[in-house]
């Protein structure tokens, strides 16, 4: 049944990358696209890459704080590999990164997978923090053409906020009162299984340990300063696609405040469970510089399709190498701490 209900998920993910590739690119010429494209200077596509890379230790960096607790031997490019890897298996399947990268670090410095799935929770609600923090900016810097275009995105920003908040609230309360929490887990479920209880609550000791860095206040502010490096270097990612398609100058003359705007928005469509954001990403990216910014249509979905593919194929290209060059050392040294003769 859950073998089942994975391959239903992933068809249910496909599909919704075909409904979106096909609004999104429906009345363009696949010409107009290709022209639109072909005009851009093979600099900035080095640009793209490099500032994309850099974004990765910019998050790695995030996650070894919520790591350092109990897992402090994972270096920065331990954890820039990990997400490197993440990143590549999103692509294929989408959410299974989250799982991939823990398993990385598993592989490369022995740590709890339960421990650090706690950690890639706190970070996605960070994510999730940060993208809405992004949307109340563009609310404020374009509020009249974002409500009368996408009227629904003010309430859902407040719910979301509201959300995770309450989400982080919880996460720092469980993380306070492990001992508590886990005695709750051993009265509702010791009557019914002993080993059930036993291996939930094993589970739960390990996911919690992974929420240690909730409780260190000194933690918050490399947090913080880590995640507004972060979505910065998304910024900049979507304004070098500006300046190589040209939309900086007149009359379009589009700067930094709209390329949050554009980030903000285009963010939305990798929330959206679709392998590597593809479709979701084109339709938020290019509908949001058409309607917003009067960027002409073909125009627009060709920098959202550059953006997209640059960054898919960068982060395969690492990802993917890294991946298999990991798997191989790791069944390498289980073949050599084997006893002769298994």
């Amino acid at each position: 049944m859950a073998y089942l209900n994975r391959i239903l998920r992933y068809f249910i993910s496909i599909g919704l990358m075909g409904l979106f590739l096909y609004w999104a690119f429906e009345d363009i010429e696949p010409r107009s696209l290709w022209d639109a494209i072909a005009g851009i200077s093979p600099f900035w596509l080095v640009l793209l890459v490099l500032t994309m890379l850099v974004t990765v230790p910019l998050r790695a960096w995030r996650w070894r704080v919520l790591l350092r607790p109990f897992a402090s031997d994972v270096t920065l490019w331990d954890a820039s590999i990990a997400l490197a890897i993440m990143y590549a298996a999103n692509v294929v399947v989408p959410r299974s990164g989250e799982a991939v990268r823990a398993l990385s670090l598993n592989w490369s410095r022995g740590t709890k997978i339960s421990s650090v799935l706690a950690t890639v929770v706190v970070e996605r609600t960070l994510d999730m923090t940060g993208l809405i923090f992004l949307i109340g900016m563009s609310l404020l810097i374009l509020p009249g053409p974002i409500e009368a275009e996408y009227p629904w995105m003010e309430t859902l920003t407040l719910w979301g906020l509201v959300g995770c908040i309450l989400f982080l609230a919880i996460l720092i309360v469980v993380s306070r009162h492990r001992e508590r929490t886990i005695g709750v887990v051993e009265k509702i479920l010791g009557p019914i299984s002993t080993r059930l209880c036993g291996i939930v609550c094993r589970l739960l000791e390990a996911f919690v340990q992974g929420l240690a860095s909730l409780t260190t206040p000194s933690a918050y502010v490399e947090i913080i300063v880590s995640s507004i490096l972060l979505n910065a270097g998304y910024v900049v990612i979507i304004y070098e696609s500006y300046l190589a398609f040209g939309f900086q100058q007149p009359p379009h003359a589009l700067g930094l405040s709209s390329a949050v705007v554009v980030m903000a928005i285009s963010s939305i469509g990798v929330v959206i469970p679709t392998p590597g954001g593809v479709g979701t990403y084109h339709f938020f990216f290019g509908e949001s510089l058409h309607v917003l910014f009067e960027i002409p249509m073909a125009t627009a979905m060709a920098c959202a399709t550059v953006v997209h593919a640059v960054a898919t194929l960068t982060y395969l290209s690492v990802g993917g190498p890294a991946f298999f060059l990991q798997r191989a050392r790791h069944s390498r040294k289980i073949s050599n701490e084997s006893p002769p003769g298994k």
